[in-house]
């Protein structure tokens, strides 16, 4: 894949922002939460950062994932699946929505930890 060139180095990810991208194996674009450190972030030559995968929300929500909402930007409720770290291009980050709440990053953090094993 292309390497993060061009006015995308401009661009600044910060860990926990909610980015649209499409990678490797999505038919359509997607909410992602970055997950990456924010050296991976700020690093130009690393093209790739960590993201959750974020779905709209239809039924209950699975014990792999936590929910997003209007508090952290969403117009609907959304099921961010921390069970898989997909590695996403940053050259395909695009239309920020800014930072996941507080408390979801807390929430988000336990679930990895639960999940993984860590």
């Amino acid at each position: 894949m292309a390497g993060w060139t061009g006015c995308r180095a401009r661009m600044k990810i910060r860990q926990f922002e909610l980015w649209k991208a499409r990678p490797l194996g999505f038919n359509t674009d997607h909410w992602f939460v970055v997950i990456g450190g924010q050296e991976r972030c700020d690093e130009e030559r690393y093209g790739f950062v960590n993201g959750l995968a974020c779905f709209s929300l239809r039924g209950p929500i699975s014990r792999r994932d936590i929910q997003l909402d209007t508090a952290d930007g969403l117009a609907s409720p959304t099921a961010c699946q921390c069970d898989y770290l997909h590695p996403v291009p940053k050259s395909a980050l695009h239309s920020s929505l800014g930072v996941v709440s507080w408390e979801r990053q807390q929430q988000i953090k336990a679930k990895i930890k639960e999940l993984l094993r860590l």
